[in-house]
């Protein structure tokens, strides 16, 4: 069953935590340009740069995607599979040395979200040692896409 009938969009990313890595190597073993990055024992700053106490206990690196016209976050998850699998070797490194892999799902949606994520979709996520992380924002009819 498709949903082109409930206002919504998706903001995906790739994001990925890592004890000391630096996110450097993540870009170019990934192929992917960051939207931010830190990396562990750098002084902490907000998003502006302003200076804040202590350093960063880990590394991180994420990835924005862009499906601003997509309609259902299965297809949306399905592609992405697709296009991460030739990673898993680096995805699995990650995790064996105390890393995370996490897909961040932000679903903006203008009434109810019903959706099934299929088992087969869950089981090649986990397969690649990814997380799924969905985080569901209500939005107002006014901004409905």
């Amino acid at each position: 069953m498709t949903m082109e009938h409930i206002g919504r969009s998706f903001e995906v990313a790739l994001s990925i935590r890592h004890p000391n890595m630096d996110p450097a190597e993540i870009s170019k073993i990934i192929g992917l340009t960051p939207k931010k990055t830190t990396s562990a024992g750098e002084l902490r700053t907000t998003p502006r740069g302003e200076r804040l106490v202590g350093a960063y206990g880990f590394s991180h690196w994420t990835h924005s995607f862009d499906f601003q016209r997509a309609t259902e976050l299965a297809l949306v998850l399905e592609e992405l599979v697709e296009r991460l699998q030739g990673h898993e070797p680096f995805f699995h490194r990650v995790v064996r040395e105390g890393g995370v892999v996490e897909l961040f799902c932000g679903v903006f949606a203008a009434g109810n979200w019903d959706e099934v994520l299929q088992h087969s979709l869950l089981g090649r996520l986990a397969a690649l040692r990814i997380d799924l992380r969905l985080d569901v924002y209500p939005r107002n009819d006014d901004n409905a896409a």
